[in-house]
């Protein structure tokens, strides 16, 4: 075998093809004919696609923690590093014209490969609906300025956030629905109306806000605690690399949009550079914002940071609000369709397209999008959904490089697509050692941070849990021997 670094640009099979229109399932091998997604594509989608409320809160999180210096440490130094790894995702599958339920399965097998498909769906209904209560936030401002109703934390808002929620729910749904190529138009949009928001903002941030007290600024003494479950702790620097790598790397349709692109250059170049660019500049308003609403009213709240909470107090209005739902629903759609794959990759023989089964992923997203209403601290319930995060991609994602570029010399062939036997079948279908270190490693994360709380607030749970799962796997597999 040699270390070729491209797959045979075979055309997806007709059948599959003629259920699912101008979309392709799980198992089709996007043609090169099809691969148009240039670099400038790949870097102005995940530019608008990282653009989300979620980064907001986040980078609240990072200032309450640790202060202004604390997140730009984060955000310039700890966050490109992170997305490095996450970016030669998007190599793989530009390499193999493979989406993200696809290239897991020479790694975990054939059928295996159920296990992170399963996952997957796990990811994007719950970002979905992460994304969908924040981005309701914003369209409850927009009905403020409109219609007069509450707006979010308002007396009596909990009516208006309901229609909210199942507003852009409907909306992510029509986009994600029309389709990859209509997403690349709809994401250019965003990220034209993001860029002119991010504008104002940082000329507001300069004209407005002094830059000496943001910096001077320091966490409540105690610091910021949240519990999780039983566990109270307090978060330190060495949590939010965790929570800042769970974040960064549950971007699981990387693959489902890098299959598109021309070239590896795009597919893992564009995503680095479109989620830096995006990420740090709006981690850092969030940060800057919520330093700046406990210096100028005397308290710290991150659930303020949320951007439509945050430019209607500075000032912006509910049309920036509206932009922020807009790009909500552009990024969502990213989500659906990664939990529509992952369907089709857990059901291959099912008799339906994927376009009707992102109608039915956007339909079960809204009683989700909901729960934060009724949950307990939403601050919380979010770094919850890190932590189980972090302990699902940090294991899962090191397999998959390890065994494509160490285990297989960065070279997967046609076979990945086979529904069965072929050269990633491992006997039964299962490769049991991927699946023994995907569990072990979870089980490791889970016990490092909830189990010895003291230990994870000195250093981060990810870094040895990564290690230790990529020396368990390429122990378990060895490499494959070099062709003649």
């Amino acid at each position: 075998m040699t270390s070729s670094t491209a797959m045979p640009s075979g055309e997806a099979p007709p059948h599959s093809l003629g259920l699912i229109g101008h979309e392709y399932a799980a198992l089709d091998q996007v043609p090169q004919r099809a691969r148009t997604f240039g670099l400038a594509d790949q870097t102005a989608f995940w530019f608008a696609a990282t653009h989300i409320p979620a980064a907001w809160l986040y980078g609240a999180l990072m200032a309450g923690a640790t202060g202004m210096p604390g997140a730009i440490l984060l955000v310039a130094v700890v966050s490109p590093l992170s997305l490095l790894p996450w970016a030669l995702l998007g190599l793989i599958a530009a390499r193999t014209g493979a989406c993200s339920t696809a290239m897991v399965r020479p790694a975990f097998g054939l059928r295996g490969s159920v296990v992170p498909s399963i996952l997957y769906l796990v990811f994007g209904l719950g970002w979905a609906a992460v994304n969908v209560f924040l981005g309701a936030i914003g369209l409850s401002y927009v009905f403020a300025g409109w219609l007069g109703t509450p707006a979010f934390l308002s007396p009596g808002y909990e009516g208006p956030m309901i229609g909210a929620v199942v507003v852009v729910a409907i909306l992510q749904g029509i986009a994600a629905v029309a389709g990859h190529q209509v997403l690349r138009i709809v994401q250019w949009a965003a990220t034209i109306a993001l860029f002119t928001l991010g504008v104002i903002q940082v000329w507001l941030i300069a004209t407005h806000w002094d830059p000496g007290a943001l910096m001077s600024w320091r966490p409540p003494v105690g610091g910021l605690t949240t519990s999780v479950g039983p566990v109270t702790y307090t978060i330190t620097f060495a949590i939010l690399v965790d929570l800042l790598i769970a974040y960064n790397w549950t971007w699981e349709f990387i693959g489902d949009f890098s299959r598109f692109a021309r070239n590896g250059v795009a597919g893992a170049g564009g995503p680095f550079i479109g989620a830096n660019l995006a990420q740090t500049w709006w981690f850092l308003i969030g940060a800057l914002g919520v330093v700046y609403l406990a210096t100028t009213t005397g308290e710290f709240h991150p659930e303020a940071a949320n951007p439509s909470t945050l430019t209607t107090q500075i000032g912006l209005g509910w049309i920036a609000a509206t932009v922020i739902v807009l790009a909500t629903v552009a990024t969502n759609a990213g989500n659906l369709t990664a939990s529509a794959l992952a369907i089709t990759n857990l059901a291959p023989s099912l008799r339906i397209g994927v376009r009707p089964i992102i109608a039915i992923v956007s339909a079960v997203v809204i009683p989700l999008a909901l729960l934060p209403l009724v949950a307990r601290g939403f601050e919380a319930t979010y770094i919850a959904w890190l932590d189980l995060l972090g302990a699902v991609v940090v294991p899962l994602w090191v397999i998959v490089l390890v065994d494509y570029f160490w285990v297989r010399r960065q070279h997967y062939d046609a076979d990945l697509f086979l529904k069965e036997g072929g050269r990633y079948w491992h006997g039964d279908g299962w490769n049991w050692r991927a699946i023994a270190c995907l569990v072990g490693g979870g089980a490791a994360y889970a016990i490092l941070a909830y189990v010895f709380p003291d230990i994870r607030e000195t250093i981060p749970v990810s870094l040895p849990v990564g290690v230790g799962t990529a020396v368990a796997y390429a122990l378990l597999m060895g490499r494959e021997p070099v062709a003649a």
